[in-house]
């Protein structure tokens, strides 16, 4: 991710990291946690010379991506809050101002009206005005940028799914990537609709766990994914010679069994 984007920057240390890195050298351990560092910050992967070092920080990455989200999910929960507490000091300022003009009309009194001072204005911001035509309409403040095609229906089917309002910039990174990397739209959303079925704490790491997957099997569509994971689509697999053992093979020869008496 975009170093601008990342606005988190503190990491979680967890004690049960431990035990996979004392078999690591502290020279390791140490590129190991810049790496850790790295990526908190922005976003890129660092590679390791050691592929047990690269495995470590696979299975640290899981806990980063977590905290991330969660720390996303409450900055949206506290800027939302943030704009409802001021809509309700505004309207509470509206009711004092009301109930101070009510209770000077009760008792006949008059009640101050501020009268604006008009303030001069330049001779030359006059001929601008003036020179300005009265068609012309007022510049608007520049719209948030929208997203691609693809990402923005992502997005929609991230609604549907129950997975949230709307992805934080961490998860249109990551979803960004895997499209850029040849991955079907339609096979992301699998993914997505994974994680809401199993309905998961960390939906990030879990979608990337299954995405990470087909990718290292070559996996770019969900006709593939689906003819992986589910048996070919139910079709029916010819052999040239019957698998197992052919009961009736030597039925001439074998010697009648007769029933024991009883």
């Amino acid at each position: 991710m975009d170093k601008e984007n990342r606005e988190n920057k503190s990491v979680l240390l967890y004690t049960d990291w431990a035990k996979p890195l004392q078999s690591l050298p502290l020279e390791d351990v140490g590129r190991l946690f810049l790496g850790i560092l790295s990526y908190t910050d922005t976003g890129e992967i660092p590679q390791f010379d050691n592929p047990v070092a690269s495995m470590a920080f696979e299975f640290i990455r899981l806990r980063l991506d977590s905290n991330i989200e969660k720390w996303e999910t409450v900055r949206e929960k506290r800027r939302a809050a943030g704009a409802l507490g001021g809509k309700q000091r505004q309207a509470n300022q509206a009711n004092a101002t009301f109930a101070k003009h009510n209770q000077a009309n009760q008792a006949n009194q008059a009640v101050p009206v501020p009268v604006p001072v008009p303030v001069p204005v330049p001779v030359a911001a006059k001929a601008a005005i003036a020179q300005t035509s009265p068609d012309t309409p007022p510049e608007q403040p520049a719209a948030a940028p929208p997203l691609p095609p693809s990402l923005d229906g992502l997005e929609t089917s991230w609604r549907e799914l129950g997975l949230g309002r709307r992805m934080g910039p961490v998860v249109q990174q990551a979803l960004r990537a895997y499209l850029a990397a040849g991955l079907e739209d339609a096979l992301i959303v699998q993914a997505m609709r994974e994680a809401a079925e199993h309905d998961v704490k960390a939906t990030l790491p879990y979608i990337r766990s299954i995405l990470d997957r087909c990718q290292a099997q070559g996996i770019h569509t969900l006709d593939a994914w689906q003819a992986a994971h589910r048996g070919g689509g139910g079709k029916r697999v010819d052999r040239p010679q019957p698998s197992g053992n052919d009961f009736l093979a030597d039925a001439v020869e074998r010697p009648r069994r007769h029933k024991r008496k009883e």
